[in-house]
């Protein structure tokens, strides 16, 4: 690939929006948690989100703008394509579960219930998850289409959001498998649907189901805000009996292989270049206290 003045210095940013991100997860926690030590539970770990996600969505809004990306494409529908992500979010994270199941790993808690901290929780969740698909498919992925085209950019940018991941503590090999097929996952929604609705969308979907629909995040037990369902993931580690569960799991690989390869396989659409554009704990989501 030879590259232009213009294609170099894409690059160049990318590299830059790239190493800003890892020094911003690399010394934020630590003023974040001295900030979010000063309350406890659900209020901790709101303050905790606030302090790392705000300024990283304001990084990816600005950085878009500034790239002369559109919000979204003219011609696509955002609302058909967050409808498609939620049934793939939800539907990828049941599939996991199932899976999990069939593996003699998952068990009942002894909590669970409605309460007004799930609220709380899903406006937490929505702040991450718009984080992060605002800077790695709203901002860099289209960004980096323009020099390499999609299917180098949606890899090379899962890729670096799994490897983010690494200085938020994951270090599991089979969580960072899960995170680069999740980050690929996203990353074909945004392509094909011209926008991060739909990206988002799946992102949230999964997120919330695990964490607040079936308690399986953290594992075992309940995080702060509580979960309708109280589901624990017990004995074989990689079928979801670690402090990682379905997040580390060969569950969660099948079931987001089984939604990657159909999208593989179909045939490509047409691919932009706008800002939500071309465009699984964390699957894909955090931990209290830990970011991306």
């Amino acid at each position: 690939m030879t590259l232009t003045g213009g294609g170099a210095r894409t690059l160049g940013v990318v590299a830059a929006a790239l190493a800003a991100i890892a020094a911003w997860l690399f010394f934020a926690p630590a003023a974040a948690s001295e900030l979010a030590g000063t309350t406890a539970g659900a209020m901790s770990e709101a303050i905790f989100t606030v302090v790392i996600f705000g300024p990283l969505l304001a990084f990816g809004l600005a950085g878009a703008a500034l790239s002369g990306l559109q919000a979204y494409q003219p011609g696509q529908s955002p609302l058909r394509a967050g409808g498609w992500g939620i049934a793939i979010g939800l539907g990828g994270v049941l599939l996991a579960t199932g899976y999990a199941a069939l593996a003699g790993t998952l068990e009942h808690g002894t909590g669970g219930g409605f309460s007004a901290a799930l609220l709380a929780g899903l406006a937490v969740i929505a702040l991450q998850v718009a984080a992060e698909e605002m800077v790695f498919r709203g901002w860099l992925q289209p960004l980096l289409t323009r020099v390499t085209g999609s299917p180098a950019a949606i890899g090379g940018i899962a890729i670096s959001f799994a490897a983010l991941h690494m200085l938020a503590g994951a270090s599991d090999m089979v969580g960072l498998i899960n995170l680069t097929l999740g980050g690929v996952l996203f990353g074909l929604l945004a392509a094909r649907g011209g926008g991060i609705a739909g990206a988002f969308a799946a992102h949230f979907a999964w997120n919330a189901t695990e964490q607040l629909g079936l308690g399986l995040d953290p594992n075992p037990g309940l995080g702060s805000f509580g979960a309708i369902i109280d589901l624990d993931l017990v004995g074989a580690l990689r079928w979801g009996g670690s402090e990682e569960g379905l997040n580390a799991s060969w569950a969660m690989a099948i079931a987001l292989c089984a939604f990657l390869v159909p999208l593989l396989l179909q045939r490509s659409g047409k691919s932009g270049t706008g800002s939500a554009s071309p465009t699984a704990h964390d699957a894909l989501s955090p931990s209290p206290h830990r970011p991306i």
